[in-house]
């Protein structure tokens, strides 16, 4: 099975607890006003990966950065949700320990019962509604008041969560990519 991807970034310690790969998806039907990752929402950009690829590139990434877990951004995540499931089963069955969350701008309610329900079994943390600019929020991962943290395992407290922070990474060939909660005032990471 297939996903198609934005982007990875091999360790960040602002889309969760501890660090963390991050993957983004891409396509998003809900192109929310002043989303930060506009990029993402065409559904026809990116590129393909095999679940097996992400797998061996997150057990690569993981042994060198000591990463505590996995968080899928995008996009939309759900847009894509059998290949994000099934990416989340397998490692959860090869990674044990990893914690794993997700982003996504549906609400519980908007989303399939029995898949959602596959999802969460599958999941420590979510963080789940609509970005909304005019409800700005500075709690942990959650940049509109609208928006509900979730959490679905006893790996974590809402005392993990820490404030939000934007970081920079910079790679050999010059390339930038900026993620976190960049808000006026927020501290950057690099």
């Amino acid at each position: 099975m297939q996903l198609r991807v934005h982007a990875f970034m091999e360790s960040s310690t602002v889309n969760g607890p501890g660090a963390r790969a991050v993957v983004w998806v891409q396509g998003c039907p809900l192109r929310c006003p002043g989303c930060w990752n506009p990029q993402t929402h065409d559904p026809l950009r990116g590129f393909q990966r095999d679940v097996s690829e992400i797998l061996e590139w997150f057990a690569r990434v993981s042994c060198e950065n000591r990463i505590e877990g996995l968080t899928i951004s995008g996009g939309e995540p759900m847009e894509q949700a059998s290949a994000v499931l099934e990416l989340l089963r397998r490692l959860k069955a090869a990674h044990p320990a990893v914690t794993t969350g997700l982003f996504s701008g549906y609400t519980e309610r908007e989303l399939p019962d029995a898949l959602w329900r596959a999802m969460q079994g599958h999941l420590d943390f979510a963080v789940l509604g609509r970005y909304n600019a005019r409800r700005r929020s500075h709690d942990p991962l959650v940049t509109s008041t609208n928006q509900v943290l979730h959490l679905y395992t006893t790996r974590y407290s809402m005392a993990d969560f820490e404030a939000q922070a934007a970081e920079v990474h910079i790679d050999d060939t010059g390339l930038a990519q900026i993620t976190g909660f960049p808000v006026l005032g927020s501290p950057v990471l690099g």
